[in-house]
């Protein structure tokens, strides 16, 4: 069985580069009920998949630099596909971040951004 790695993610939002050390993405659908009034009683409702309602992606990374937040600028991904190349170009919001700097360690990060649909 073919499998991809992770390495060598790299993700750009407000015209950074930032080295992705991990990365997920979530991806939520309604649903349309499509039941007509001669359903009989008893019977499931007929559901269908609706439009694609909210993409996340949630991003460690390592670095100085760090992501405004609560801004919208253009979000893009370079790497092995992971579902999140689907969305570069698009432009994202920032709702979500933490730094944490140590002693004798590098300045890591995670962010989480909320990628527009149009």
């Amino acid at each position: 069985m073919a499998f991809e790695v992770s390495q060598g993610i790299k993700f750009t939002f407000a015209s950074v580069v930032y080295t992705a050390t991990s990365i997920a993405v979530s991806r939520s659908r309604g649903e349309n009920d499509i039941s007509t009034t001669d359903l009989a009683v008893g019977s499931f409702r007929r559901l269908r998949a609706g439009k694609l309602n909210s993409v996340e992606i949630k991003v460690d990374w390592i670095g100085g630099t760090i992501p405004p937040i609560k801004t919208v600028q253009t979000f893009a991904i370079e790497g092995p596909n992971i579902g999140a190349s689907d969305f570069t170009g698009r432009k994202a919001l920032c709702t979500g971040l933490s730094v944490t700097g140590a002693a004798g360690d590098m300045i890591k990060g995670s962010a989480t951004f909320k990628v527009s649909q149009d």
